[in-house]
């Protein structure tokens, strides 16, 4: 779904990393499904965290959720719960 989507955005000159992250978190939330943290970071996005903040600082509204698995790996998974610009104002 988001494999070379921060790379077209960039060659085209046009789109921020909160923006790409930003279409990844619709285009989940359209398939009904999370974005997790290897789809962010094969996408180029540095700082995530920053660009979380700057999307909820808008007003977006973004559910984490992480989980220890037993072989000791951590899960990381981004909802979009409210989009201000499409659901409207809240």
């Amino acid at each position: 779904m988001t494999d070379g989507l921060w790379q077209n955005h960039r060659s085209r000159g046009r789109g921020t990393q909160a923006g790409v992250l930003l279409t990844m978190l619709r285009q989940a939330r359209a398939s009904g499904v999370s974005v997790e943290l290897p789809q962010i970071m094969a996408a180029g996005i540095a700082q995530h965290g920053a660009r979380f903040n700057e999307l909820r600082a808008r007003g977006f509204v973004i559910f984490n959720q992480t989980e220890r698995r037993t072989d000791g790996r951590v899960l990381s998974r981004y909802w979009l719960h409210h989009d201000p610009e499409r659901d409207g104002s809240r």
